[in-house]
């Protein structure tokens, strides 16, 4: 992506350079700016510097641009002759402002944006101090209204950023929900029974409940802290939610167990669903651990409801605990019939 944004400038650089060869600040400026960029694309490609240190550079190259054009518009050029060059300049002025939270983060955007906002104003400001009627001219005017329009665009973005973060936060580290687990941030088991319910009574036909358990994993003593294993259940959680389907029902309904509401076309295909899954967790290590889970799944035969279904599964899952680990079975396995019921749906 950088190296794209960058071609564009480097582009645009010397079209306008070839457009404006009599302008005597163009003449000088220009070069140098697209001299900086071809630079900092040539360090992108070809060497392993940091990115966050290229962004900066390029952002500094940029407003020391900027700036001199202000400078040259508000203190060389006679009044009333730099407003074409302002209009030209000003959305640039207000990309740059946008760029900041784009390549710096949130963090750091702030400091830049005041120390550009800043730079603007104060030349404004030794402008009017120099020559009070300037205040009245267009030049001053125009920058006047860019640096309303960049405080709007700035604050609009903050506000944004900070509502967008809010909410990931509220959906996938369940802060200030209600009905939420606080560790993975999914639906917990009472808000996941009454989806189930509702889900159920809606359209039983194909609905199946998958339980899933994070197997236990053997941890060397001393190589992992411990809340490793609430990690890893956080991990595995963020990777099956990013396999599940929009339409399926993502919850946790007990420590380090999961569970999966979501419709099939009949038994096989859930279950070729619950082995896709078992093996994109296993793909997915977390600090050298490869994660495994044991999954039991029932798919409604017409008889349950929904509550029921949910019981069915986790008898199923204890079943497929009490075979091994890391493996998939397909129930209702009946309590009576111990491990041969437990082989016989497995086979099934």
């Amino acid at each position: 992506m950088s190296r794209r944004v960058l071609s564009v400038l480097l582009v645009a650089a010397l079209l306008t350079a070839l457009y404006a060869r009599h302008d005597p600040f163009e003449q000088l400026a220009l070069p140098a700016l697209s001299t900086l960029l071809a630079g900092v694309l040539a360090a992108v490609s070809l060497t392993r510097t940091p990115l966050r240190t290229l962004h900066v550079t390029g952002l500094l190259g940029a407003w020391t641009y900027v700036l001199a054009k202000v400078v040259y518009v508000l203190f060389i050029m006679t009044s009333g002759q730099g407003l074409p060059t302002l209009l030209g300049l000003a959305p640039w002025v207000l990309v740059l402002l946008a760029s900041h939270m784009w390549l710096l983060g949130l963090r750091w955007s702030g400091a830049v944006n005041a120390a550009a906002g800043g730079s603007l104003l104060a030349l404004v400001l030794a402008r009017v101090t120099q020559d009070p009627a300037a205040l009245h001219s267009p030049e001053v005017g125009a920058l006047v209204q860019v640096l309303v329009a960049g405080g709007v665009l700035l604050a609009g973005q903050r506000s944004t950023t900070n509502r967008v973060m809010g909410t990931m936060r509220r959906d996938l580290l369940g802060q200030d929900a209600p009905g939420r687990d606080a560790l993975t941030g999914l639906p917990d088991r009472r808000t996941l029974e009454q989806l189930l319910e509702r889900i159920y009574r809606r359209s039983p036909d194909g609905l199946v409940v998958a339980m899933i358990a994070l197997d236990r994993p053997d941890l060397k003593s001393g190589e992992h802290g411990p809340s490793f294993e609430a990690r890893l259940l956080a991990h595995v959680a963020r990777v099956v939610l990013g396999t599940v389907r929009d339409q399926d029902v993502l919850g946790c309904v007990a420590e380090g167990q999961l569970a999966i509401v979501m419709h099939a076309p009949d038994a096989r295909a859930a279950r070729a669903a619950c082995e896709r899954l078992r093996v994109r967790v296993a793909s997915r290590p977390l600090d050298g651990v490869n994660p495994t889970v044991s999954v039991g799944l029932v798919c409604a035969d017409g008889h349950l409801d929904g509550l029921a279904l949910l019981r069915e599964a986790e008898d199923t899952l204890a079943a497929v605990q009490a075979l091994g680990t890391n493996r998939v079975l397909l129930g209702p396995v009946t309590p009576d019939a111990g491990e041969a019921g437990a082989l016989r749906a497995q086979l099934a």
